[in-house]
């Protein structure tokens, strides 16, 4: 079976994907990308970037994926990428929702009309979450084409070798994270608003800041305004080597995001993790999480009862560390890495 990806070559997600079905005896692996490889090198992937700024540089893309035939086109993100399968209505296709790409890019008009027409030529379209099923059927997919398949969290990567609040000395504080971009979407400055609660109250927590973005400035300011420096950082983009020992250094994993496509890969890594986490009671994450059985929920934007929580969790050892184990349990029944491409493998060979 020979599989086309036409995937982003710069994210970890599409590397993971396209990693596992690289190593599938029989299996030969085309991996197209509007963006330069940033990832590692892959044995038995061919690569090739699209230049989609140079129309001559499209057409002979097209004309090369024509020309190789592969058995399936798999298309993940439907923006450009699912733009370009419309240039195979005999091909095989496949197509992965992220997330943003359908629920922004079907508020305008012209895109919306592109997306209508990506999904009902698909053989198959996958996605993470529920609402997003909803919103491919309402954009004129048919309900038996929608596969729910996640991206899975690798148990070998995120098994983490220390119990969270295991801290010792007299020096030594609690570490609560969040690893969302400093985007407005994920409303990191509610985390930071909570952080300043906790820390008026007691000084024995961090509070670490991961990820990149044009928020950066304006929290890092109220961080300044308030005084918390010691015990707010602001570590930047972690690569994926480096997000293990972040989960591993954590003792409370929060996100504050307004939105998501169906759980998110760092809520899911930090479940896998056994850390307790608290996330926002927003898009699918009830699905995911049960307040007070394997995390906690809060409402989007309420800093006084995420510091709450966050105190309650600071305060109550065992309950969280009960949390956490609860949380790896649940990611490991319903989103671990091998389980999902060996579902995603079994939907190539039905189609």
């Amino acid at each position: 079976m020979h599989i086309l990806f036409i995937a982003d070559a710069s994210t970890i997600h599409s590397y993971r994907w396209i990693k596992y079905f690289s190593k599938i005896k029989g299996m030969k692996v085309t991996w197209c990308s509007m963006t330069e490889n940033t990832m590692p090198e892959l044995d038995n992937v061919e690569y090739k970037f699209i230049n989609k700024k140079n129309p001559l540089n499209l057409i002979k893309t097209i004309r090369y994926i024509s020309k190789i035939a592969p058995d399936i086109i798999h298309v993940h993100y439907l923006g450009w990428n699912g733009f370009l399968s419309l240039f195979f209505p005999k091909s095989k296709i496949v197509l992965t929702a992220w997330g943003s790409d359908i629920v922004v890019n079907s508020q305008k008009w012209l895109k919306k009309l592109i997306l209508q027409k990506m999904v009902k030529r698909a053989s198959v379209i996958t996605c993470d979450a529920d609402h997003l099923r909803k919103k491919l059927v309402d954009l004129g997919a048919e309900q038996e084409n929608i596969k729910i398949v996640m991206f899975g969290i690798d148990k070998e990567t995120f098994t983490s070798d220390r119990i969270p609040f295991d801290v010792q000395g007299k020096n030594l504080k609690f570490n609560v994270g969040s690893i969302r971009n400093l985007h407005p979407v994920y409303d990191v400055i509610t985390f930071l608003k909570a952080a300043k609660i906790v820390l008026d109250k007691r000084q024995d927590v961090n509070f670490n800041v991961a990820g990149s973005g044009p928020d950066l400035q304006y929290l890092q300011n109220f961080v300044d305004e308030h005084d918390l420096k010691n015990n707010i950082k602001f570590i930047g983009r972690l690569d994926s080597s480096e997000l293990y020992d972040f989960y591993n250094s954590l003792d409370i994993y929060v996100s504050t995001s307004l939105s998501d496509g169906g759980i998110a890969s760092s809520t899911a890594e930090a479940m896998l993790c056994a850390r307790p986490v608290i996330v926002t009671d927003a898009a699918d994450n009830r699905e995911w999480v049960t307040d007070k059985d394997n995390g906690r929920l809060f409402d989007c934007r309420d800093f006084e009862n995420l510091a709450l929580i966050i105190n309650e969790l600071l305060n109550d050892h065992q309950s969280s560390q009960k949390l956490g184990l609860k949380a790896k349990k649940t990611i490991m029944r319903l989103n671990e890495y091998n389980n999902e491409m060996k579902r995603m493998l079994k939907i190539y060979h039905e189609i």
